[in-house]
């Protein structure tokens, strides 16, 4: 398996508007499997605990992930409520912004994400497939020069 030989953050930036994001979305159970195996992946929550009588209380911080809805939720609702959305920010965070955040992909190569999927999304397939659908089309890629 191989990445797209492109810059990846380009390809994330410039496919936001691809149709792939509907063909994943329609295979994804948005179970988080994928971010609970990566080495890379560390979102975490915050939950105020208390015992029975309120005398103590305590704060912890947990594993989570960007598939939960509730991961994401203001007052109003969540901000990305589609499984479309979900995976989408996934993707691009993990192989786009991540170089704007520290520099470097935040995909190792490991496939971990991959094998845990329950429904079999690769996302090195994701990633060739936007490629195909955003940069190979005749014309020339769209939003910009080919990186």
């Amino acid at each position: 398996r191989s990445m797209p030989p492109v810059s990846l953050q380009q390809l994330m930036a410039g496919s936001l508007d691809a149709e792939r994001w509907d063909d994943v979305a329609a295979r994804c159970l948005t179970c988080g499997n994928c971010t609970m195996a990566c080495p890379t992946c560390f979102c975490t929550t915050t939950e105020d605990v208390t015992d029975l009588t309120g005398d103590h209380a305590e704060r912890w911080s947990t594993w989570d992930s960007c598939f939960d809805l509730d991961f994401s939720h203001l007052h109003g609702g969540p901000v990305r409520e589609s499984g479309r959305s979900r995976y989408r920010q996934w993707l691009t965070h993990k192989l786009g912004t991540w170089y704007d955040q520290f520099g470097s992909s935040g995909c190792v190569g490991c496939g971990r994400c991959i094998v845990w999927c329950p429904v079999g999304i690769d996302i090195t397939e994701e990633a060739a497939a936007l490629y195909a659908e955003t940069w190979s089309a005749p014309g020339g890629p769209k939003g910009g020069a080919q990186p």
